[in-house]
């Protein structure tokens, strides 16, 4: 078993046995956060190619002053982000109508709760892959890569109250979508 300094350090040198030790050991956490970011299995592994090319590419800027997955983790979701601003041209501005939340249509955290227990994870990523672009990227920011809004702001050049909006209503179109699927399961 190789270390993890001696694995980059023979990525360093070219060498097709360590780079394909780095590519087993992280590609399944690597993917996970493609699949988060991207709106089908097909652009996650475009995203998937990138990031892993940006990985080798940048390797000689790692400074172990962090653990190479967390490094890693960070390249991938800024890949993410590039590619999804890039390739699918995503305008992530708000418009009148997300600014507007109805809490009225909302379900109770209660309810939400008990809900969120009988779906698996593959029916919970399935939800989120279905939001809109602006949606989908603020939700990933901010509930699974725990970023506060002025980061997120900052990361996609974006206003805080942009961001706070797009949060909002991506929580409520996956309430949405969480409450037709109990209703599918259980029914009304």
């Amino acid at each position: 078993m190789y270390t993890e300094a001696e694995i980059v350090q023979g990525c360093l040198r070219n060498e097709k046995l360590f780079q394909e030790l780095l590519y087993r050991q992280y590609a399944s956490k690597m993917f996970g956060i493609c699949l988060r970011y991207a709106p089908d299995r097909d652009v996650a592994h475009d995203i998937f190619q990138e990031g892993f090319i940006k990985v080798f590419q940048n390797l000689h800027r790692f400074k172990a002053e962090s653990a190479l997955g967390s490094w890693m983790y960070k390249i991938f979701v800024t890949t993410a982000i590039n590619y999804i601003q890039r390739k699918l041209k995503t305008q992530l501005e708000v418009s009148i109508n997300d600014q507007l939340y109805n809490k009225e249509d909302d379900i109770s955290e209660s309810e939400r709760e008990h809900w969120l227990n009988h779906i698996s994870t593959d029916e919970a990523l399935y939800m989120v892959q279905q939001l809109p672009e602006k949606y989908r990227v603020i939700i990933n920011l901010y509930a699974v890569d725990k970023l506060n809004h002025p980061e997120i702001s900052k990361l996609l050049n974006i206003n805080e109250t942009t961001s706070r909006s797009q949060l909002s209503r991506a929580r409520k179109l996956l309430s949405d979508m969480l409450k037709q699927q109990m209703e599918r399961k259980f029914g009304k």
